[in-house]
């Protein structure tokens, strides 16, 4: 038979239990607002029943809190990753193609289209009016303003190519910094969780 006061144990196992959801509770409701917190339940089993050697068998020993765990689903977590990464590629490559079709777009003044047509035209003329040199000097005007299109545009490219790799570099020195992070993070996870406790805010931290 079990103590008398067994049922007091059993009692105060519950207690100790619901005591550890209305503080798991407590907290989610502060960090309601707290950007990257996950929301927290706590695992509760029933703790291994006692043979009472009696007909009925085997007596509840009351309930076992296991642990407080994180409500995330690792499925959505790297779904949304994925999605955040094909989203950055394209947005960047939206950027810069869309930096280079203005660099290109005719504005029927300097454009090349413009100036091609221009040059085609004056050819003409000096066809027809081989003798004359304002022909002549058109088509050598038309052909500067091409070569002067060449030129700014080849400077545009060339500080578009700065740029980049200006950006290139900021954001290598970002993913260092965030790599860095996330391996001290990882150890002290490790240090904590070699204890049996599961480190809540610091995966938190991680994934954010």
């Amino acid at each position: 038979m079990p103590s008398t006061f067994f049922g007091l144990y059993i009692a105060g196992s519950g207690l100790r239990a619901a005591n550890a959801a209305q503080n798991t509770t407590a907290n989610n409701i502060a960090n309601a607002d707290t950007a990257g917190y996950s929301k927290q339940v706590v695992q509760q089993q029933a703790a291994a029943a006692l043979r009472t050697y009696t007909t009925y068998g085997c007596a509840g020993a009351g309930v076992n809190t296991i642990a407080i765990e994180r409500l995330r689903d690792s499925f959505y977590d790297e779904k949304y990753r994925s999605n955040e990464t094909n989203y950055g590629q394209y947005d960047t490559l939206n950027s810069y193609m869309t930096t280079l079709e203005d660099y290109f777009t005719d504005d029927g003044k300097s454009g090349f289209s413009t100036i091609f047509t221009k040059i085609q035209t004056s050819l003409q003329e000096v066809l027809k009016n081989s003798a004359t040199t304002s022909s002549k000097q058109s088509f050598i005007s038309t052909s500067k303003s091409l070569t002067e299109y060449f030129n700014n545009m080849a400077g545009n490219l060339q500080a578009l190519q700065k740029d980049l790799n200006a950006e290139i570099k900021t954001q290598v020195d970002d993913i260092n910094s965030l790599a860095s992070q996330i391996a001290n993070l990882d150890e002290q996870i490790n240090v904590i969780e070699m204890t049996g406790t599961t480190a809540n805010s610091l995966r938190d931290q991680r994934d954010t």
